[in-house]
């Protein structure tokens, strides 16, 4: 009884944050520049920045598409405020908050290539295959690591660092696509999932000691509630 009644605290608690978040408060103006790779989480951060923008209409939001490196990297430098990236995230360097889902990695075939009848690709099966994926140091890559002695016998035909870009290069038969699943739908393709299965976190991170403006900061403290809510709203 004692632990229902503190589960159904928290959830009210969970509850009066999230109309808090909803009240309209136009004190707060600026822009918060945002980096994101391409994730299924990025419809959370969506949803993060639409209810912050209902709260404080007059913030402005600079969304910046990049890898973990990119974001990383123009985090460092200043241009970004906060990052979507994929774990791990160095815990020296950055503050972080978990999103709620995992990404799931697959290969992108042409509907009539052998592989689209499959229903796991293993890293046998690309044996001697070409392949199309993301930019960034390849061996050392999650892929990379899932291949393990196939390695070596892929052909990296090319790499890009948009999902769409890789997928217009499957359908002119350079390779398979080896990508996140964004639940997009690239017409002639079918996603097949990895076998032993290969899946991603990520988390909204910023750097750790940095001065944010009061609307910066807002926005990570509303990012935070928001998150740890819908965690509560699993209990």
């Amino acid at each position: 009884m004692i632990l229902k009644r503190r589960a159904q605290e928290i959830l009210s608690l969970a509850d009066k944050t999230k109309r808090d978040f909803l009240q309209k408060d136009e004190a707060l103006s600026g822009t918060i520049s945002i980096g994101s790779g391409e994730f299924r989480s990025t419809e959370y951060l969506a949803k993060i920045i639409a209810g912050f923008r209902r709260k404080y209409p007059n913030v402005t939001y600079e969304i910046y598409s990049g890898n973990a490196n990119n974001i990383r990297d123009y985090i460092e430098r200043g241009h970004l405020d906060i990052g979507l990236m994929s774990e791990p995230i160095d815990m020296r360097k950055y503050n972080f908050v978990n999103m709620p889902i995992k990404e799931q990695w697959g290969l992108f075939a042409p509907v009539d290539s052998p592989l689209s009848e499959k229903e796991s690709i293993s890293p046998e099966d690309l044996k001697g295959m070409s392949i199309v994926t993301a930019t960034g140091d390849f061996n050392q890559s999650r892929i990379g690591k899932w291949l393990g002695d196939y390695r070596e016998q892929v052909e990296i035909a090319a790499t890009a660092n948009l999902p769409y870009n890789e997928a217009v290069l499957v359908k002119e038969n350079i390779g398979v696509m080896l990508s996140i699943n964004l639940n997009c739908t690239y017409e002639n393709l079918r996603f097949i999932p990895l076998r032993p299965a290969l899946e991603v976190s990520t988390a909204l991170a910023w750097k750790k000691e940095q001065i944010f403006s009061s609307t910066t900061s807002a926005f990570i403290d509303f990012a935070s509630q928001y998150l740890k809510g819908i965690s509560c709203d699993e209990i």
